[in-house]
């Protein structure tokens, strides 16, 4: 799937929502979310059970991990709902960068959670990665996606680089 479309879907859920809470989106989309206590290393899960699209999360996971994780499987559900209805996609780690629908999710994820505007102020007002990261409560890996993305679409910044075991 192209890059740009990506983002404008991302995008259009946020415009037309008005939030950026994945939970709150989730529920306008009519995709149930539940919470597993029984993963241990998996995070979450998109599935389709007759019909019916369901979020699985690992219950266990902090607040901003959870809000990451159904912000990852709502880019599933935009993005890849044919693969899900063949089976569930499960993610034990959420930024594998040689997988092409992980990445495609990741990079909805990070439109959806992070807005430009308030990322590109902190930039310019000399915020390195981190620290922009813990103002915006976002992890410091899916801002990296960010500013890669907002760079391929032309905005002058320096690459940052992300961890793809982080969460493993």
């Amino acid at each position: 799937m192209e890059f740009q479309r990506i983002v404008e879907k991302s995008r259009r859920l946020v415009q037309r929502y008005k939030t950026r809470d994945p939970f709150e989106i989730a529920r306008e989309l009519g995709i149930h979310v539940r919470f597993s206590k029984e993963f241990t290393t998996l995070k979450g899960m998109y599935v389709i059970i007759m019909g019916n699209r369901f979020i699985i999360v690992n219950g266990k996971l902090d607040e901003q991990t959870l809000k990451l994780v159904v912000a990852h499987e709502i880019g599933h559900d935009r993005l890849h709902r044919e693969l899900a209805k063949k089976s569930a996609i499960s993610d034990l780690s959420l930024y594998k960068k040689d997988c092409r629908p992980e990445y495609e999710a990741n990079l909805f994820a990070a439109e959806l959670l992070i807005d430009t505007d308030a990322l590109l102020e902190l930039i310019y007002d000399g915020y390195e990665c981190e620290e922009a990261a813990k103002i915006l409560e976002t992890d410091v890996n899916l801002l990296s996606l960010k500013i890669a993305a907002l760079k391929y679409q032309g905005i002058d910044l320096r690459e940052q680089e992300y961890n793809s075991k982080f969460l493993k």
